[in-house]
Order: structure tokens, then C-alpha cells, then sequence
């Protein structure tokens, strides 16, 4: 390792433990790491990938170069940059991404997302221009209908870097490898080796060896028992957010552990500390935020004992335990129940095995029979993960990039679109002349609506563009301006696009927004379909009334907990809901700017969706600390701004906020 990194990295890895080169890692510095090849770096999870990337991040900034560091999620981002930020002068970036952002490349290293990375690209070619490494992780998510093709794009465009791409052992990682013009390096091997395996009742099947279970109770509670008699710790799979729910309150009923633990004045944070108590806990997307941090911190500390999950887990942080545990291998798709891929039943498996603590990792899956154990181990302990495929053909994805490409001057004319193309990993899966008709119907989409004329595109798709938001959300906003606009016909307009996804339309909801839209039928910016003619469309309309009153009722100051309970959202849903709609209503009123609109209402509504107010407590929500609850208590008490507060007797304030912050203000 001194051979290959500068001293002070070499002290603080030695410091974290990390005194040698794993076998891949060697064969990645021997492949030509460190004299600018590409690579594919294709092993199991924990077998030090991250470690790899550094290495060749710190190589290139003591060679005068800069680094960006692709992952799929903002959680990873955090992640690595809490790793990296003692090694080097880096920076996280994600999201803003109506924003040049030039700062970012004072710093040798960025660590950013997909979209993040897309975004800078699109405001600038040459944002990257003194960049000479990108690592671009979790590249198997190329496969993913809804990260993949950006990345692909992004990666395409910065094909005359050095690429070091990360990713879990795939069957076609050579296939990516040629793509890319890189060297594969690619390996089963681990640091803490794994034994994969099927559970029936009390008897655990391995491929070679059968043994017992010495808790007689249901397979899950007897697997915990032995886990933590044994030290260790449990990550159980499950495919839905009510399943890791309920399990986690099923499992809590045994008295694992006992920890303290502090989580959001939600239901689900109720929970979340009754389960806690036990040593249990469940972690889903639908959690809040800070809910969400505290059992990863918790679990890593070891001090949760048994974490139940669903799948979004095993491609998101590191969390590893001793044993995995997957008890659900389907999972409710349109089509009803399908199997869940190899890949992320793979991936979920290789979590088993703590790096420095356990000398052997075991994941297991569980069965009701011995027909089902042999299915299982068929079907996925013994098969290899499905091919990667791009999935940029799709002319939805395609009609965002395509319009990207014209905007920032990467083509030209149709022979510059064909030639960038090809340096696509669809084209080189697939023959382009195949989807052709599908970009000439593209680009004939982006000329009718205005964006592009002669592949050059107007103000209009230039702006779209940097907004970095579909087209078709673009001529949704540009067709919805109107002379007058309520606060709930902006909300509706949003909601009404394909950026945000609307929330279902359940049984007995119809009656409830049928009513709403005879209510307040003026208000909507967009044509309402006829009930009659359109069922479909007009269930589908109302759906996006159903979101757009979500956000009033917030706006309107309905209590978080009412409304998790009346809309059925989870917090962090609700979270990521919000933030999109900021961002949706903010390309509005861009929008409206670009048109010579009024936009007066439309940043009003921003502004109040941000904060969760009534228009009365925008002068007080803007203060540090005073949230909607505060400035509610203080509007009520004839405190209605800034000025008031200075003009309010320190005795006052302390009564209603609290001495803390009311010393704070004054």
C-alpha cells in the first residue's frame, strides 16, 4: 500500500485498521490503475471498492489532476464524502440544478450524483474540462429504467477521462467493459467469506451441509435468537414497508437488547423507539430523514441487534451484518406478484458478513417446503444475475436527453446526433437504425412544441433544459400561465406533470375530488377531461387533484400527523414529495418569466408549500429557528414580523418559545 499511496493516507488508513491490498484490489493496481486505464471493477460488496477509488482519486490529484465521483443516490454521496474528507479536498454536490455552480472546481474531487453530474454538463460542456478520472459507481444501475439512462449519457460524454467503474458481480460486467474500453477486473472473492443458504422451520440447508436450528420457534425469531447468542447482528429482507413494519414490531415482542433511542414526533417514529427498546428496528424510504440516520448510526454501532428492510437498503449505505435473512422473494408489481431479480436478491445477501468483526457472513433464504428450498437455490443461489441492458430507447427518457444535448452543443445537425448516439451503450447492445424512427419522432416533438428549431434549440428549450425537468412538464407549465392564478390551480398545474408522481386515487376517494373539482372549477389552469367520454383520463385527473390537495392542506397548516393519517404518505414521501414540487414551482415561475407572465402568485405558493403556511406567516417563518408551529403561536399573540419581535419584551417571547430561543432573537 506505501507504494502506491502518499504517506498521510497510508497513517490514517492504518489508523482505520487497513494495512494491505485485498487480492482485487492488487489486480487493479496491476491492471494499470495507476497508469490511466480504464477499468471495470466488478466484485462482491465489502470486498473494497471504495478503497480502489481512492487510490486512484489520490493518484491523480498528485499528478496534478481532478477527480468526480458518480453514485446513483444522495444517501452514497454522503456516504463517500464522509470517507473521502480526510484524504482529500473534496466536495458534495446534489441537487440545485438550475445552478453553474462554478465553485465546485476549485476542489480536486466531486462527489455528486447522476443527475447532479448531468445537470453541470448541461450548463457547461467544459465544466469537466480539468477532470481526468471519473469513477462511476453502482454501474449496473445503468440498468435501471429510472437512473440508468442518465448515467449512461453522462458517461458517454466523458469517455476521454480515465473511467474506473465499481460495480456488484454481474454476468456481462466483460459486455460493459468493452463498452467502456476498459480492462475488467473481476472477482468472487471476499473478505469475510459467505455462505448462502435456505431456511425451512428449524433446519438450514447450505449446499453442502444440512444443520440445525437450536430455537424451536418460527424460522425468523429462532434465526435472531441464534444470531445474537452468537455476537452478531440480523438484516432481514422483506418486500414491503408494512411488512418491515410489522415484522419489526412482531420481533420486538422478544427482549433482544435494550436502547434508548430519539426519533421524530411521528407515528412511525413512535414506533421506531418502541421497537428500539427491544434492540429492533425497520428502515424503509418512507421514513423520515433524521429516522432514517439514527438506525443506520445505531445499527452500525451495534447496539440495534435485528433491522428489518426493504430492498432499497441493500443498494443504498453500507450496513453489514452477520447474518442477512431474505423471507420474501416476490414482490407486487402491475402484473400482480413477480420474483424479485437475482441481482437484488444478491445484493441483499452480500450484506452478510461484518468486515473486522464476523470470520464468516451467512445469508439465507427462507422456504415453506421442500419444493420451495429446491426452487431457491435454482433459482438463485445457484444462477447467475441477469444481463444489464440499456434502457435509453425508451422515447419518454429519450426526449429529456436528446433535448440536453441540443441545448448545451454537443450535436449540431441529425449526422452529430447519430454519431453521439453511438457512443451509447445501446448502441453498443443494440443497432440504432432500429429506434431511429423513435429520435426523428423526438426531435419532431421537440420542434412542434417550440424547443428546438434545425437542432438549435430556442429560449424556451435552452431554459428546459437547465431546468433540467421533462419537456412535457415544460409545455404542461407554458400552456397552464394564465392571467389569474389561485395558490390551489398552480398546485394542480405541478401536480399535473411527469415530473411528480401523483398519488392513487383509492376506493371511495372519487366522490370526495369530483366534489373538489365542481368546487373549484375555476380555479384549474388545465382542461378537465369529460367525465363521461374519458373515465380513464378524468380518474386519472383527479388523482392529481388528490396530490394538489395533499399540498394545500399542508400549505393551509394541517398537522403533519393528520395528514400522514388522511393521505396515507409516509413522512419521507411526503418529504421528497415537497421538494420536488419546490422545484416544479420554482421552473414555473422561470417559466412565467420567460413569457413575460406574472409570477407574484406562483413564488407566493412556493414559498408557502416550502414552509407549510398560511400567506399571513411568511414575514415570520423566514427567521432562523421559527418553523410553522412557532410562528402560528407567535401571529396568535399579535406578533406578526420581525419588527414585532423587537418590539416584544424578552419576558414574552421566553414564555411562548421558550428562554433558549427567545435569547436567540433578542
Amino acid at each position: 500500500m506505501r507504494d502506491v499511496l502518499p504517506e498521510y493516507a497510508v497513517k490514517k488508513l492504518e489508523e482505520q485498521g487497513i494495512t494491505e491490498l485485498f487480492p482485487p484490489q492488487k489486480e487493479a493496481v496491476q491492471k494499470g490503475l495507476l497508469e490511466g486505464k480504464n477499468l471495470v471493477l466488478a466484485i462482491p460488496t465489502a470486498s473494497g471498492k471504495t478503497l480502489v477509488a481512492l487510490i486512484a482519486i489520490l493518484n491523480h490529484i498528485k499528478n496534478g489532476g481532478k477527480a468526480v465521483y458518480i453514485v446513483p443516490l444522495r444517501a452514497l454521496a454522503e456516504e463517500i464524502y464522509a470517507e473521502f474528507s480526510d484524504f482529500c479536498n473534496c466536495v458534495l454536490s446534489s441537487g440545485d440544478y438550475d445552478a453553474e455552480d462554478r465553485h465546485l472546481t476549485e476542489y480536486d474531487c466531486i462527489i455528486t450524483t447522476s443527475e447532479k453530474c448531468d445537470s453541470l454538463l448541461r450548463h457547461s460542456r467544459q465544466f469537466f474540462d480539468d477532470v481526468t478520472l471519473v469513477v462511476a459507481d453502482e454501474i449496473h444501475l445503468i440498468d435501471s429504467m429510472k437512473r440508468g439512462p442518465t448515467l449512461e449519457m453522462t458517461l458517454s460524454k466523458l469517455k476521454d477521462k480515465q473511467i474506473l467503474a465499481l460495480s456488484a458481480t454481474i454476468s456481462n460486467a466483460q459486455e460493459i467493459a468493452e463498452w467502456l474500453k476498459a480492462d475488467l477486473v473481476y472477482s468472487e472473492w471476499r473478505p469475510v467469506p459467505l455462505k448462502t443458504g435456505v431456511c425451512i422451520k428449524d433446519k438450514i440447508y447450505h449446499k453442502d451441509s444440512v444443520k440445525e436450528v437450536r430455537f424451536k420457534k418460527d424460522p425468523i425469531t429462532s434465526l435472531c435468537y441464534e444470531t445474537i447468542k452468537e455476537n452478531g447482528q440480523a438484516l432481514i429482507f422483506v418486500n414491503t414497508r408494512r411488512s418491515a413494519e410489522a415484522l419489526a414490531k412482531k420481533l420486538a415482542k422478544n427482549n433482544f437488547s435494550e436502547v434508548e433511542i430519539k426519533c421524530s414526533n411521528t407515528s412511525f417514529g413512535r414506533l421506531l423507539e418502541t421497537c428500539a427498546r427491544k434492540g429492533v428496528a425497520f428502515h424503509h424510504a418512507g421514513l423520515a430523514r433524521e429516522d432514517r440516520k439514527k438506525v443506520e448510526q445505531y445499527f452500525k454501532e451495534n447496539k440495534l441487534k435485528i433491522l428489518t428492510a426493504t430492498p432499497t437498503l441493500a443498494a443504498g449505505v453500507n450496513l453489514p451484518a452477520r447474518r442477512v435473512i431474505v423471507r420474501d422473494y416476490k414482490r407486487y408489481s402491475e402484473l400482480g406478484y413477480k420474483r424479485i431479480p437475482v441481482l437484488e436478491i444478491k445484493q441483499m445477501m452480500g450484506r452478510a458478513g461484518r468486515p473486522k468483526y464476523d470470520k464468516e457472513g451467512e445469508a439465507l433464504l427462507i422456504a415453506k417446503n421442500e419444493e420451495e428450498k429446491d426452487m431457491l437455490f435454482e433459482t438463485y443461489i445457484n444462477k447467475e444475475t441477469e444481463r444489464i441492458t440499456s434502457k435509453l430507447a425508451n422515447p419518454t427518457i429519450m426526449r429529456t436527453h436528446v433535448l440536453a444535448l441540443i441545448a448545451s452543443h454537443y450535436v449540431r445537425n441529425e449526422e452529430a446526433l447519430k454519431k453521439f448516439l453511438k457512443r451509447t451503450f445501446y448502441s453498443f447492445q443494440y443497432d440504432l437504425d432500429k429506434i431511429y424512427d423513435r429520435i426523428l419522432g423526438v426531435i419532431d416533438f421537440l420542434e412542434k412544441n417550440d424547443l428546438i428549431q434545425n437542432y438549435t434549440a430556442t429560449q424556451f428549450g435552452k431554459r428546459v433544459s437547465y431546468l433540467y425537468i421533462d419537456p412535457k412538464t415544460a409545455i404542461t407549465l407554458r400552456n397552464a400561465l394564465k392571467d389569474e392564478m389561485s395558490s390551489f390551480g398552480i398546485l394542480h398545474a405541478v401536480t399535473s406533470t411527469p415530473d411528480l408522481e401523483s398519488l392513487y386515487l383509492r376506493r371511495g376517494d372519487f366522490d370526495e375530488y369530483d366534489s373538489m373539482v365542481l368546487e373549484k372549477g375555476e380555479e384549474f389552469l388545465l382542461d378537465v377531461p369529460d367525465y363521461w367520454y374519458e373515465p380513464d383520463k378524468y380518474e386519472f385527473f383527479l388523482s392529481r387533484v388528490k396530490t394538489a390537495s395533499l399540498f394545500y392542506d399542508w400549505m393551509e397548516e394541517t398537522d403533519e400527523e393528520e395528514i400522514f393519517k388522511k393521505y396515507k404518505i409516509y413522512p419521507g414521501d411526503f418529504y421528497r414529495m415537497r421538494e420536488t414540487g419546490d422545484w416544479l414551482l420554482y421552473s414555473f415561475t422561470e417559466i412565467a418569466k420567460l413569457f413575460n407572465h406574472s409570477y407574484r402568485e406562483i413564488e407566493n405558493t412556493r414559498k408557502r408549500l416550502r414552509y407549510g403556511v398560511k400567506e399571513e406567516l411568511l414575514p415570520l417563518v423566514r427567521i432562523r429557528n421559527i418553523g410553522r408551529v412557532r410562528s402560528r403561536v407567535l401571529f396568535n399573540n399579535g406578533i406578526k414580523n420581525l419588527r414585532d419581535i423587537e418590539n416584544t419584551d424578552f419576558e414574552t417571547l421566553k414564555r411562548l418559545l421558550g428562554e433558549s430561543l427567545a435569547r436567540s432573537l433578542k
